[in-house]
Order: structure tokens, then sequence, then C-alpha cells
């Protein structure tokens, strides 16, 4: 009996060895795995960066969309033909009136919370691609950014929405704005400061680029001229326009108010209008030749140039949650500016709508000079534009919305532009004959009221259908030459108001924009 518990306690002492030498040998526990946490603290759709904490959420869309005489997304088919024949400006049998585009774009927007507030960075970007463009791979689509901005203590830095604009179509419509002061659809490059004073309100002031917001400095005389429109199909950008490059941002100053039931703004800007030289078309004397650019004996620099002016806009706006369903709204806002049209009407830089023997005109300018001595005539302009949409249900919702810009030039300015056009334009015959000063007045104005219905048949899908009706008032009338125009052939035109009837079709999936 001894014996065997000897034989016991031996062999439970060498189990307890080998038990305590295997377990020497087995591997560490691991460490949890650390899933993906939700971030509530930004609202839906943000997560916490693994290992971080920084907040991140992915988004965008995808649209497919057939514009009918909108020149896609809605941009009403009133500007000028491109060269080169363009899809939707002309009303004839070669211009195309029904535009297809397809879009992605996607948004990256991270947050992370410091000792100061909030540190966000916010950029989106996207790809289309749109009838007209070529088919060609990796020739025809269409890359843009909008958006790439950072915030942090106050400060805004990056391409943003322009800190003027209160009210945007784009919450009652399809359409890309031309009428208003709305930077939404392409950003503006800005440094931007914004003080919480209490209560929901907020003052900000912005450096904000000064391009982005110009349009053209006319010089009458030279080879840029105002009415040779074969030449200078893009007025609105600046293009063939006697433009001062930039040196100084535009400076915009903002109030605003925030409550659960809207906002309520105004903003003032100023706006540097210069001009480069009084004759892009002048030879030197006694030498027969074109001044060389660059100066020196004969040279554009010594022309001179009108001194420069400080053009302005001021806003007031207000959007509104209305009380009827939930998701109503009403927006609104009104512009006034000199020598600052862009705010006045951001999408559109020139009207030239054929039909026919008709076209209607309408150049938006931010100056007007003449002959070597003259002053910069700065052109004034004024717009309002409104908006409500109403959910007849949570599946479906209708809008109707509108607006209306105006623009005139003084007596100096009128003089200088149709003794150009008297004269022919710029250095040719294009418009010879086309106008006399008695009949002639570069004061226009554009008006368009639209509907937009919109169904979603599941969450986050749009089909909609929108529909603008638009008119050009021009203050031109009568017969004018015009030269030959993309499609459009060298010839007489009568020059008179014109409307256009713009529709889309759309089919849009979101994914937490």
């Amino acid at each position: 009996m001894k014996t065997m518990k000897s034989f016991l306690l031996a062999s439970a002492a060498g189990f307890a060895a080998a038990g305590t030498a295997a377990a020497a040998d087995l591997p560490m526990k691991a460490k949890p795995i650390e899933y993906v946490r939700i971030c509530s603290v930004y609202g839906a759709g943000f997560y916490y960066v693994p290992g971080t904490n920084t907040c991140l959420k992915l988004g965008g869309y995808l649209r497919a969309e057939a514009d009918s005489d909108a020149g896609g997304t809605l941009t009403s088919a009133v500007g000028p033909v491109v060269a080169g024949g363009n899809r939707d400006f002309v009303d004839n049998r070669e211009s195309s009136k029904l535009v297809e585009r397809t879009r992605i774009l996607w948004s990256l927007d991270t947050r992370t919370q410091t000792e100061y507030g909030t540190l966000r960075s916010y950029s989106r970007t996207g790809i289309q691609w749109t009838t007209g463009d070529s088919v060609n791979a990796g020739s025809g689509a269409t890359a843009y950014i909008d958006r790439a901005f950072l915030q942090f203590a106050g400060l805004t830095a990056g391409r943003a929405v322009s800190f003027f604009d209160i009210y945007s179509f784009s919450l009652h419509s399809h359409q890309t704005n031309i009428i208003g002061s709305d930077s939404g659809g392409t950003g503006i490059n800005l440094f931007a400061y914004t003080v919480e004073l209490g209560g929901g309100i907020s003052a900000s002031v912005s450096a904000e680029e000064s391009t982005s917001r110009s349009k053209p400095v006319i010089n009458t005389v030279g080879t840029a001229g105002f009415f040779n429109i074969a030449t200078a199909n893009n007025l609105g950008t600046g293009t063939l326009s006697s433009q001062e490059g930039q040196t100084l941002p535009a400076f915009v100053g903002n109030l605003r108010l925030d409550q659960q039931w809207g906002a309520l703004a105004g903003s003032v800007a100023a706006h540097r209008v210069g001009a480069t030289y009084y004759s892009l078309n002048t030879t030197a004397a006694g030498g027969g030749g074109a001044l060389a650019v660059g100066g020196g004996a004969g040279g554009l620099q010594s022309l001179g140039h009108p001194d420069d002016q400080w053009g302005f806009a001021a806003t007031v706006g207000a959007v509104i949650n209305l009380p009827w369903a939930k998701g109503d709204t009403f927006g609104v806002q009104a512009v006034y500016g000199h020598g600052a049209s862009a705010y006045v009407g951001q999408g559109q830089g020139s009207f030239v709508r054929y039909s026919g023997n008709n076209v209607g005109l309408g150049f938006e300018t931010d100056a007007v000079y003449g002959a070597q001595g003259t002053s910069l005539e700065l052109t004034t302009g004024w717009s309002i534009t409104a908006g409500a949409e109403h959910y007849w249900n949570p599946r479906w919702r209708t809008s109707l919305y509108g607006g209306y810009e105006a623009f005139s030039y003084d007596a100096n300015a009128t003089a200088d532009l149709c003794a150009g056009l008297a004269a022919g334009g710029a250095g040719s015959a294009a418009n010879a004959g086309g106008f006399t000063p008695s009949s002639c007045s570069p004061d226009f104005s554009f008006w368009q009221v639209g509907s937009r219905t919109v169904w979603n048949p599941v969450r986050d899908l749009d089909l909609g259908v929108d529909i603008l009706f638009n008119r050009i008032q021009t203050a031109f009338a009568g017969p004018v030459t015009l030269s030959a125009n993309g499609t459009v052939p060298a010839g007489p035109f009568n020059a008179s108001d014109t409307n256009v009837v713009s529709a889309v079709f759309r089919v849009q999936r979101n994914f937490l924009p």
C-alpha cells in the first residue's frame, strides 16, 4: 500500500511538471481584434479609423440624365456656340438638341476633435462624360474637383462655396444656376475666418479667388472687340477680353443667422476691376508692323491702360423650413452689383441664342473702355432668385422656382460699344452696317421659371423631371450681320427677344452625400 501511494504521488508530480512545461511552450494570448466603431458625433455615416480618434465618412453619387435643349445638367441653352459647332445652342438641324450625360462623384470627409475644436478636411471630385465628348478611351471623360478644403478653429482654406452665396437653385432644381450668386457647382478657392457670436449668429470674412468672380473687361478698340461672335465665344470666362490678370483677391464679408426654422444672411463683396492696355490692334508709328507684346520702344506697355477701379456687390437672402410637411423649404436671394457682374449672374457670361434668322443677344461684363485716355465704365446689374418645394408624401416632391436679372451700361459705355459695332467690331466686316448708334443698346434682361418633380421609389434613389422656360430680353433690335459661328454661316440676322424651353430627366443613386 505504501509502495502504491508513493507511485501515485510521483506520477502526479510528473504530470504537474509536464503540464507546466507544456504551458510554457504555448503562444501568448492574441490581442483582441479592433473592429470598426461607429462615430456618432458628426451624424450618420461616420466611423472611426481603426487605431485613431479620427472619424471618416465616404459619400458620393452616380447620375445618368438626358437633357433637351439644356446643354448638360440643365444649363439652359442660351449661351454662345462653341467653336467647331455645339450640341444645343443653335436651333437648326446641325445641332444636337438631346444631350446625355453620365457622372460619378465621390467625397471624403474626415474630422477629429482637438482642444481647439473640430479639425475637418473635405474633398469631392468626379468624372463625367457628355454627348459630344470624345469616345476614345481615356480622352473623352472630364474630371473635375469642386471641393477641397480644411476647417480648423474658425479657419476655412481651400476650394469651397463662396461666403457671399446664400441660396442655391440646387435645393429646388436640377439646373446649374445662371441667375444669382451660386458657386456651389464649381467651388471657389478662398481663405476665410468665421466667428461664432452666439445665438446662432456668425460673422465671416473671406479672401476669394478674383478670377472665378470676373466677367470680361471689354476694350471696344482692338482685336478683342466686343461683338465679333465668331471669335469671342466665351466672353463670360474672360477669353478674348482685355481683363487684367489677378493681382488681388475679392474680399467678402458675411453675417448669418442659423435657427431651427432655417437661415438668414447678408453679404458684401469688393471686387477689383482692371484692364490690360488701351489697344491690341495698333501699329508702331512709321513701322507698319504690329506692336510687340512686352513693352520696349512702341510696345504694348507704352500704350498705357485705364486706372483700376473697385466694383462691389451686396446681397441678402434666406432659406426657410416650411411648416406644411417635413422637408418643405423656401429660398430667396437678391443681389445688386456694380462692376461685379459675376455676383449678379454667376453661371452665364454671354447670351447668344440662334433660332432660324433670329438671334437673342445679351452680354455680361464688368466694365467697358474705349480709345486711349478713356476710363473704365463699370456695368450695373441686379437679380433675384426664389424657389419652394413641397413633399406630397415621403416619396414624391415638387418644386417651383425662378429668377430675373437685368444689366445696364452707362452713357459712355454705350457710346463706346455702339461706335465699335457700327464700325464693324474687331477689325473685320463681321458687323458692318449691322447696328447704328440710334438703334444700339447693350442693356438686356433675362428671366426664367421652372418646376421639378422627384420620385423616390426606394431610399437614396431619385428619379426626377425638371422643365424650365427661359427668355432673353435684349435691348438690341433690328437687323444685324454676324460672321460665321460654328455651324452658323455668316449672314444677316434679326436681333430680337428669344425664348428657350429646356428639360432634363435624371436618375441618381446617392450614397451618403
